[in-house]
């Protein structure tokens, strides 16, 4: 007798597992989040990619060119997990920035409204 065969229960666990395991990850892509870097970095540059990843596909319209440049410039070496490793979680104060003139901004707008 074989041991090293799967149950049919064990092996649906494993199937939803993995099926539960994409769809986080997918989750996770789509609000801008690396799952490679999720637990390698501090929490607040996790919030500053999540914000610039907001802005940029939310609120691209009330961004100026130099802005734009910042959040792509952050997006990028959070996404590169030997740069990622080195940021200090004070880099994310310029995405943080950023993101407190849009809030006004928008503020302003829905206000004026």
């Amino acid at each position: 007798m074989n041991n090293n065969k799967l149950t049919q229960a064990q092996y649906d666990i494993q199937r939803q597992q993995r099926k539960d395991l994409l769809a986080t990850d997918l989750w996770l892509k789509s609000k801008g989040l690396n799952t490679c870097t999720l637990t390698k970095i501090p929490t607040k540059l996790l919030q500053a990619q999540n914000k610039a990843h907001t802005l940029l596909t939310q609120h691209a319209n009330l961004l100026t060119k130099e802005q734009i440049k910042t959040l792509r410039n952050f997006k990028r070496k959070v996404a590169n997990t030997q740069i990622c490793s080195k940021l200090k979680p004070e880099s994310a104060n310029a995405v943080f920035k950023i993101s407190t003139q849009i809030k006004r901004q928008l503020h302003r707008l829905n206000k004026a409204a």
